[in-house]
């Protein structure tokens, strides 16, 4: 079995993963903002959609380097072993950062970790959508335009789920306050109007998703 495909195989995963835990994030997310539950019912169900929510943030930082590298190797992307090794490592590290604030156990260091996994993603995002738009215009690098316009699509992902995660910046205070008993009423609406705020990201997540599969296999 060849390296190609390989990489193929994990890349249709990830996107599958991705798209799959998403939807399924979504979906709890239902029950955690339904006032007819109990506490205790939507606890369990924001228990379920953090779980969900592992398969985006697994897919993300691996997503970029299958796809580079097998760009490479289909001979339409010119990077030098040296800097798959770096991708790769990057991807690695980022993934381990995940990983790392998702199941750490100290509270003080994942605030950190968050904030570090925060700030990383716009740096990557101005990279990688320069470095891609330079190509569409000068294809030094990039060789077919549509890999230029996956990799901008990434980078509208990365985006989405910062839009994402800056919407619920008051959702989980607002959630403690509903255990706790404070405002239950005022922490209902805070809830409601965050997840809502959150849906043009979501659909736009998965719309930017299926684009992406739809260029990968040449549907046009």
């Amino acid at each position: 079995m060849s390296i190609f495909l390989i990489l193929k195989y994990f890349h249709i995963l990830l996107f599958v993963f991705w798209l799959g835990t998403d939807m399924g994030t979504y979906y709890s997310s239902k029950f955690v903002i339904n006032p007819k539950l109990s506490g205790a019912q939507r606890s369990t169900a924001l228990q379920i959609l953090l779980g969900c929510d592992l398969g985006p943030r697994i897919a993300m930082p691996l997503i970029m380097p299958t796809g580079i590298h097998m760009a490479s190797l289909m001979g339409i992307m010119k990077v030098t072993n040296l800097g798959l090794g770096l991708i790769w490592g990057f991807g690695i590290l980022w993934l381990f950062l995940v990983l790392k604030v998702h199941f750490g156990k100290d509270e003080v260091q994942k605030k950190k970790l968050k904030n570090v996994d925060f700030w990383i993603r716009p740096i990557i995002v101005f990279g990688v959508s320069t470095f891609a738009i330079y190509n569409l215009f000068n294809p030094d690098y990039i060789l077919v335009s549509w890999v230029s316009y996956k990799l901008l699509i990434v980078c509208g992902l990365i985006l989405c789920g910062l839009g994402i995660r800056y919407h619920l910046g008051k959702f989980t205070p607002a959630f403690i306050n509903l255990l706790q008993g404070h405002n239950v009423e005022k922490s209902n609406t805070i809830m409601k109007v965050r997840m809502d705020k959150c849906l043009p990201y979501v659909y736009g997540i998965w719309i930017g998703l299926l684009v992406n599969a739809a260029l990968g296999v040449h549907l046009f």
